[in-house]
């Protein structure tokens, strides 16, 4: 199946001089939840809908005990999560650098490993015109002024 993506004008708020250009964005069917997917995975497999529900819910558990102790949780081909820190205010000196006034925020970042990577790879695109896909579906349409027309920001 191919990944379906709609075409959309922004300007670069780094060059906000230079007439607009036009760029692809990703267009997702629709949200697929947790509970979706377990019911999906015990179809086809001798693990029952609470087995499954238990054990992910233990391992998402696991995964946040292992990000706030610092941790890098891998997870083999699939990818890797850490936890990055953001600094709102820089300080003078490193004697001055207070964690409190200085650290904005934290943030947790997901790095794909080789499956997503080679999937991604081999993405075949098909794009959608404004106004395809059947009313009533449980699609959800990127919002092209949601980010005011503007590229968003590589550095982010």
């Amino acid at each position: 199946m191919a990944q379906k993506y709609v075409v959309v004008e922004r300007k670069n708020p780094l060059k906000p001089q230079e007439p607009a250009k036009f760029y692809a964005m990703a267009r997702s069917n629709r949200r697929v939840d947790t509970d979706e997917v377990i019911s999906r995975v015990s179809e086809r497999s001798s693990y029952s809908i609470g087995e499954l529900k238990g054990c992910i819910t233990e391992f998402l558990l696991e995964m946040k005990n292992q990000l706030s102790l610092g941790n890098i949780v891998l997870l083999g081909d699939m990818g890797s999560f850490r936890v990055t820190i953001v600094t709102g205010n820089a300080s003078e000196t490193a004697e001055k650098f207070k964690a409190a006034t200085c650290i904005k925020i934290s943030r947790v970042r997901f790095h794909p490993g080789s499956m997503l990577l080679d999937m991604c790879k081999a993405m075949k695109y098909t794009q959608v015109k404004k106004g395809e896909g059947s009313e009533g579906d449980d699609v959800v349409v990127p919002d092209p002024d949601e980010d005011k027309g503007q590229t968003p920001d590589p550095s982010i």
